[in-house]
């Protein structure tokens, strides 16, 4: 199986696949969290680029960020 997990590894480009496929993070979700993590000065970078607010909202870094939201993190520090 690690073998299959190394050549998906290989052609793969997707990033959150990659943190799946190398057991850097167990699932899909945790996986999200830990691109959106790395992602921070990319997101700062699209907020000051010169694309619309429409535009922005269908980029997909910007939509999976509006996917996890904070909901979760604002409910656990209550």
């Amino acid at each position: 199986m690690k073998a299959e997990h190394q050549d998906l590894l290989s052609v793969t480009g997707d990033p959150v696949a990659r943190l799946l496929l190398s057991g850097q993070a167990e699932t899909l979700r945790e996986a999200e969290e830990l691109y959106l993590d790395s992602c921070l000065p990319e997101v700062v970078r699209l907020l000051e680029g010169p694309l619309s607010d429409e535009e922005l909202g269908e980029t997909p870094l910007m939509r999976m960020l509006r996917a996890h939201g904070s909901r979760g993190w604002e409910e656990a520090v209550d």
